[in-house]
């Protein structure tokens, strides 16, 4: 018994319909019923198109790399390789004497998708450019006197009701002359021409769903044949008789006479081995990683999964239900027992908080928390997180109490990172307050007072607290050493960025303040690392006087992070903007 599935790319001569599932070629009868399958290959098949004959069905195939036109018999049996371009290749029809095969590529083009026409042998041979431009499709006149063409509308179900440069449209030379105006003027993406009879058949989404229409040559007495109101009508293909194409994940045919519509109840007997577990190498998956309070574990995101893990022995546990919902942003909080995500189960985003070892029932916090870009676990006091989000605020979520507090919302650009002091009383984060520049700022959560350290006049960003809570760094684009162009009267600021620490305590001075340091042997310790004590009280609005510049080169830096008496900070190379080969 055959079973259903997802059906595309079809063609159809007579009685037979070919279209493509699993991405390999299958035929069956215009009626339906169960299909055969024409092809087994490793590549990916695609855009079949029947010969006039119906002898012939050219495709698109990846078996030997990038896509290239192939050509088989169609009741099956091997394929021939008929085209060498190299680049992407669609086929698009036939010529009216089935003796070559029309396609659309982006051979010796500059650009990827710029498609032109060019016809290859059937027979085999070189390839011709047909010389008209930027098309994806051609149909000749059932006369063999005129020619219609597709510029840029290949499928208008990829960009739904697009309006813009690129929308799709029709070109007719009505008579063989060589000379080429615009078909028909509609408000909408128009692709597919197929020139049936007296007129010209064509997809057009300017009602709002892709439809099947026509007109006649000269552009009037447009007509709707289809009336889809929920998937567009995609790919068809027409015998002069019946016109063949697929909507959803379904086959239809139309009769061009009578008008009628029928599903094609296609039945493939298959394996479905799309449908089997694959095992897949994670880390190219990988989308965050956290590290355990105590170094021991990760909890990471792959795959749109929660996973928590040791380090070097036992295996990853998955949390929430496997491909049924979105994890995103795991992380763990700081008893070291629990773990938080984003997740989209509740159909909106929201938190979702878990026991790492699988016990017990996860808590699922809904507020409006918009698309949130980061999470940060407050180290100290009441379970609390900070979120930022697409609509740059800087939230703070009571875990326990399930409560959002709004800090701060930048009218300008992204929160551009947060950070929290030792204690867990105060968050530091950056927020642009003009267009181009942006400043740190601390919030109190004791008494709720925001205060932004310093005027506006740089880029301070990826503030971070040290593990005693005595100092705050962050990384500012305040460097003005401008570098010469090589082939302008101009100049730039490449290496713009350096690190800044201030001392957090009144009177206290920077780490790296040569004339305040004591006397050390070579490699030795000042000493800085062993001094425990309290987190000094914090005055913001005297800290931007205490700050100073971190003796390092500046360039393009980033992440920058603290440890016991170490600054880290990544400094990104200067390259170009071409790909190195």
């Amino acid at each position: 018994m055959g079973q259903r599935g997802y059906y595309r790319h079809p063609t159809i001569r007579g009685d037979s319909v070919v279209f493509v599932s699993e991405d390999d070629l299958w035929a069956v009868d215009r009626r339906g019923g169960e299909a055969r399958r024409l092809t087994a290959n490793p590549g990916m098949q695609a855009f079949p198109r029947l010969s006039p004959d119906g002898e012939s069905i050219a495709f698109t195939s990846r078996d030997e790399g990038v896509g290239e036109v192939f050509v088989m018999p169609a009741g099956g049996g091997a394929a021939r390789r008929l085209s060498h371009f190299g680049a992407n290749t669609i086929v698009a029809g036939w010529s009216g004497d089935g003796a070559r095969v029309i396609v659309a590529t982006d051979h010796r083009q500059p650009f990827t998708g710029w498609h032109h026409l060019w016809t290859v042998p059937a027979s085999g041979g070189p390839a011709t450019p047909v010389g008209l431009g930027p098309a994806v499709a051609m149909v000749e006149a059932p006369s063999g006197r005129g020619v219609v063409i597709s510029r840029h509308g290949l499928d208008p179900a990829r960009w739904k009701r697009y309006r813009g440069g690129r929308a799709g449209t029709l070109w007719i030379d009505r008579d063989g002359s060589g000379e080429f105006e615009v078909l028909v003027d509609l408000a909408g993406n128009l692709a597919s021409p197929m020139w049936i009879g007296r007129r010209i058949w064509f997809v057009s989404d300017h009602e709002g769903v892709g439809n099947l229409y026509s007109v006649t040559p000269t552009g009037r007495g447009l007509t709707r044949h289809t009336d889809h109101d929920d998937f567009y009508v995609r790919f068809p293909d027409t015998d002069g008789r019946r016109v063949v194409y697929h909507a959803g994940a379904d086959l239809f045919v139309l009769d061009v006479a009578t008008g009628e519509r029928e599903v094609i109840d296609v039945r493939i007997p298959s394996s479905r081995p799309q449908l089997n577990r694959e095992f897949v190498t994670p880390g190219r998956y990988l989308e965050s990683v956290d590290l355990h309070p105590q170094g021991h574990s990760l909890a990471l995101t792959a795959r749109g999964g929660a996973f928590t893990m040791p380090l070097w022995e036992g295996a990853p546990r998955r949390h929430g239900d496997v491909s049924r919902h979105r994890r995103r942003l795991t992380t763990w909080l700081p008893d070291g027992e629990r773990i938080v995500s984003v997740t989209d189960q509740a159909g909106e985003e929201a938190l979702i908080v878990e026991l790492a070892d699988g016990s017990g029932e996860p808590i699922l916090i809904e507020r409006d928390f918009g698309r949130i870009r980061s999470i940060d676990p407050a180290p100290g006091g009441a379970s609390r997180v900070a979120l930022t989000n697409h609509r740059h605020e800087v939230l703070i979520v009571d875990l326990s109490r399930r409560s959002l507090r709004m800090v701060h919302r930048s009218p300008h650009t992204w929160i551009e990172g947060t950070a929290w002091s030792p204690d867990g009383r105060w968050l530091a984060f950056s927020a642009a307050l003009t267009r181009l520049t942006s400043t740190i700022h601390l919030f109190d959560t004791a008494n709720r007072k925001l205060h932004a350290l310093g005027e506006p006049r740089f880029r301070d960003v990826s503030p971070c607290f040290d593990p005693s809570g005595r100092y705050l760094a962050f990384l500012s684009g305040r460097v003005f050493d401008p570098v010469a162009d090589g082939h302008f009267h101009d100049h730039g600021f490449p290496r713009a960025v350096i690190p800044v620490v201030i001392p957090l305590e009144p009177g206290a001075y920077s780490p790296f303040s040569v004339e305040n340091r004591m006397p050390r042997a070579p490699g030795g310790s000042n000493g800085e690392e062993q001094k425990k004590e309290d987190p000094p009280a914090i005055e913001p609005g005297a800290l931007m006087a205490r700050a100073q510049v971190v003796p390092v080169p500046p360039g393009r830096l980033g992440s920058l992070a603290f440890a016991s008496g170490r600054l880290y900070f990544v400094s990104h190379p200067i390259v170009g903007s071409r790909p190195v080969s």
